[in-house]
């Protein structure tokens, strides 16, 4: 198997496409009324359009799936997305150098700097 897209769910598509698009600096290669893909990195991010969205409970003890956005710097990357209004779920990035944000539809992603055992 191989890896096809990555697929996130949210209830409100302009929205979407503000934040992946605006904030996050994702290029959108498809619009649709209810699916968004963006170009990422040699990947495809597909948003598709739901009903709900999800409050972000017991984050890291509850099943979920997180991206885990690479960065060179996480105090760098985390600085400049708090200016841009982006939500975190630290005050600060912690020790293993990550930081969680959450998106407007309560998806949790990360920065992190990028692991070396890869």
């Amino acid at each position: 198997m191989k890896l096809g897209h990555i697929m996130i769910f949210v209830n409100d598509m302009t929205k979407a496409k503000w934040f992946y698009s605006e904030l996050l600096g994702m290029q959108i290669v498809l619009e649709e009324e209810n699916k968004l893909i963006f170009a990422f990195d040699g990947c495809q991010l597909v948003t598709y359009k739901c009903e709900k969205t999800k409050e972000v409970g017991d984050y890291s003890n509850e099943a979920r799936t997180v991206l885990v956005f690479d960065v060179n710097s996480v105090d760098q990357a985390f600085k400049e997305m708090k200016e841009k209004g982006i939500p975190f779920l630290h005050e600060e990035p912690t020790q293993g150098r990550y930081a969680a944000f959450v998106d407007p539809f309560g998806n949790v992603h990360e920065i992190a700097e990028r692991l070396t055992y890869l």
